[in-house]
């Protein structure tokens, strides 16, 4: 409900809650309307089923309620709005509401309504209402749109109320009136500083007798903390004759501590002689209480707020928010309001500078743009001032607000940035892409979709589930109707796996990637966009490029079981030829030699049986090697130990360590001594680090042993070896027990 506003609202009534400015509430919207009509009124417009079923509720308010369509037609009044309103029903109902009240249209309250239709948010106001009979009242308004579009206004008269704040602020404009005339209080002192006399203003202010405030008495009204410090400023300025200007806390005469700042001149005689001091206390509490509020407001915002006086061409105050968005000190600003200037992106200075002079006229201003620090860091800003004046001096002065909008600046950049990317994409990629619209026809087909619906006329405008069972066979062709029809209905996307389906007029399968999402169509209506690839030649390519990697595994396998065969016959024609010499030395060579052919036939064998290509499964082709060489060297009763877990290597690594493994342990059956000997050998992992240890209980290492002069090639291959897989060889101590051991670094076997 509302009416016609006849003329501007005295200050302070207006919107409740601020001096003329609308409140708008982010409120829940009013649910009190359905979609069928049960009784209609000779506008033709139709008060909704629920309104009627809640009549009895609405008509037993105490608050007037009206009910408005899109176009501000009424559509319903409670009881207690017509009586308020003292119009027929027949005169109101079905009415614009801008013909029932001239002028509500362009006052305060047209614009309200319009606000809350628009952009659905709930408003409210504090109006002065002229009724058609000339009654004038004041309402407090509580507008709040509803579900299907219209428009709730709940109003309630509150001119007694309004009447009684009127009066009320009337008589604390005259209690000010009468503060301010005592508010300043006159005072004076002797020419030596001292109080005396009568002073009738000192009296009032602090209810001192005469007596009390006598000489240095009056400090005794002081303010505890500040009481010595104005005495010594008071003496101070007496000695040195010069004006005395302070401030400090006094307890007033009803107990209350007020602040007062305070002046005081020397008047001097024909002489140039002190006669007297003539002083003037002002009260400044609430000056004071105002800054402190705005101080913190204005410091705990996350804007910057600033002050600029016009005349004087200086910035008068900044918040905290300066340092830390123009990472500039507040000072230097004070010192050069130009400073601020410096980081200005090179390319929006003219802008800025454009701005100051608009300002240096008068006007306000709203300008953007960007601080580039040192670090290369830049910061988008959006800057708006105000003309208004200083309340102490009248001049005028600039109040400003520049906020940090990096984020919100960035993101809607990138946003444009996607709505292209977007746009070359439908445009350009090879991706099928297809547009449906609210009545579920084919409207958009890409470029790279015409493949896929070839030979369907025609194509735009025809509904798209025919289309559909004219491309598939069922029952994919309902499934897919189906998702299309869900995503249009409740926005759920949907993404399919891999279809593989034979199309229905052609014969041959295609497999496609898809998937669907609702979008906003440019007639503002939902529709759905469906992105999908043909994967049908890359299906066929990876299933080639399969079959060759499938034969290229077979191929490796039979080439590490050729290889392994080929090393055994060397092997074996080593061992044969050292048993046909009469050499025992050559015998020992040709033994060795067939053992290290052997360890590395063994990791082909491995990689043969493996199931990972380029893998071998150590532990087990160390038991393995372990093993043989007892057998080879026939040392079948010194007893074997063999401890290891599952160790993976890569081939690269494998060889090496198992020529390394080859060498110790057949040096250990080589020295062990005595058949009741015993060989720990030892594989262990931990810290990124494999550690392979051979150690023997034979008669230990000779009294002169030194590794670093032993010269046999074995201990060369070994040193060889360990160098080339980054590790450290461990060898025993001289007349210690014949331990040896290889440290290398473990590698990720799935980066082999």
């Amino acid at each position: 409900m509302s009416a016609a506003d006849s003329g501007k609202a005295p200050a302070g009534d207006g919107v409740r809650g601020g001096h003329g400015d609308t409140a708008v509430y982010p409120l829940s919207p009013v649910v009190i309307s359905g979609p069928d009509a049960a009784e209609s009124h000779r506008s033709g417009h139709a008060i909704p089923t629920r309104l009627v079923n809640f009549r009895n509720v609405l008509d037993g308010m105490s608050e007037g309620f009206s009910l408005l369509d899109p176009d501000f037609t009424i559509l319903y009044l409670n009881a207690e709005a017509l009586r308020l309103e003292a119009r027929a029903h027949d005169e109101i109902v079905g009415r614009s509401h801008w013909e029932l009240y001239p002028g509500s249209e362009t006052g305060p309250l047209g614009p309200l309504y319009k606000a809350a239709m628009r952009d659905r948010v709930a408003v409210n106001l504090e109006h002065r209402q002229i009724w058609s009979d000339g009654r004038i009242s004041w309402l407090d308004m509580r507008a709040f749109p509803t579900v299907d579009g219209n428009l709730a206004v709940f109003f309630r008269d509150v001119t007694e109320r309004h009447d009684a704040d009127q009066k009320l602020r009337e008589s604390e404009a005259r209690f000010r009136g009468a503060v301010t005339a005592f508010a300043d209080v006159l005072w004076t002192n002797d020419a030596a500083g001292r109080m005396v006399g009568e002073q009738l203003g000192w009296a009032k202010l602090t209810g001192q007798t005469q007596d009390a405030y006598q000489g240095h008495g009056w400090s005794k009204a002081i303010h505890p903390h500040d009481a010595q410090a104005t005495i010594d400023a008071w003496e101070a300025a007496v000695a040195e004759r010069r004006p005395f200007v302070f401030e400090h806390r006094i307890c007033r005469h009803d107990g209350v501590w007020r602040r007062f700042s305070v002046r005081a001149v020397p008047i001097f005689d024909d002489k140039g002689e002190i006669r007297e001091w003539v002083g003037v206390h002002h009260d400044i509490t609430d000056m004071r209480e105002v800054e402190t509020r705005f101080r913190q407001l204005a410091d705990n915002v996350t804007a910057l707020f600033y002050v600029h006086e016009l005349g004087e061409k200086r910035i008068s105050y900044v918040n905290k928010q300066y340092e830390l968005i123009w990472q500039q000190p507040e000072n230097a600003l004070f010192a050069d309001m130009r400073s601020f200037m410096r980081d200005i992106h090179a390319d929006d200075r003219a802008g800025v500078e454009a701005a100051l002079q608009r300002q240096f006229a008068g006007e306000s201003t709203e300008t953007r743009y960007r601080l580039v620090h040192l670090d290369g860091t830049v910061r988008h800003i959006h800057d708006r001032s105000f003309v208004t004046t200083n309340p102490d001096t009248g001049a005028p002065r600039v109040v400003g607000i520049a906020e940090d909008v990096t984020i919100t600046t960035k993101a809607r950049m990138q946003l444009a940035r996607n709505a292209e990317t977007f746009e070359a994409l439908v445009r350009d990629n090879p991706f099928g892409v297809c547009v449906v619209d609210s009545e579920f026809r084919l409207v958009e087909v890409s470029q790279g979709a015409q493949s896929a619906f070839a030979g369907i006329d025609p194509l735009a405008g025809r509904d798209f589930a025919e289309i559909v069972r004219i491309m598939w066979q069922e029952p994919f062709a309902t499934e897919s109707i189906t998702h299309f029809r869900n995503t249009l209905a409740s926005g759920a996307p949907y993404i399919s796996v891999t279809t593989i389906e034979a199309r229905a007029n052609a014969d041959k399968m295609q497999a496609y990637d898809w998937r669907i999402d609702r979008i906003v169509l440019p007639d503002g209506n939902f529709g759905i966009v469906c992105y999908f690839y043909d994967l049908s030649e890359r299906l066929a390519l990876e299933a080639s490029l399969q079959q060759a990697l499938t034969d290229k595994d077979v191929l490796l396998h039979e080439i590490d079981h050729r290889v392994r065969n080929s090393l055994s016959m060397v092997a074996a024609l080593l061992s044969m030829q050292g048993s046909a010499s009469a050499s025992a030395e050559v015998k020992q060579a040709l033994a060795v030699a067939a053992s290290r052919m052997q360890a590395v036939a063994r990791v082909h064998e491995r990689l043969y049986k493996g199931k990972q290509l380029g893998i071998v499964e150590f532990g087990a082709y160390l038991k393995e090697v372990c093993h043989d060489l007892r057998q080879s060297l026939q040392h079948e009763r010194v007893k074997l130990i063999v401890t290891t877990g599952l160790v993976d290597l890569p081939v690269d690594r494998a060889i090496p360590l198992g020529l390394i493994t080859n060498e110790l342990v057949t040096n250990a059956f080589k020295h062990c001594g005595r058949d009741d000997a015993r060989i720990d050998v030892a594989l262990t992992a931990g810290d990124d680090k494999l550690t392979l240890t051979v150690a023997d209980t034979g008669g230990g290492m000779p009294a002169d042993y030194d590794a670093a002069a032993r010269k046999g090639l074995g201990m060369q291959v070994i040193a060889l070896l360990t160098r080339q897989l980054g590790g450290t060889l461990t060898s025993p101590v001289a007349g210690g027990v014949a331990v040896f051991s290889v440290t290398i670094p473990i590698v990720d076997v799935s980066a082999a």
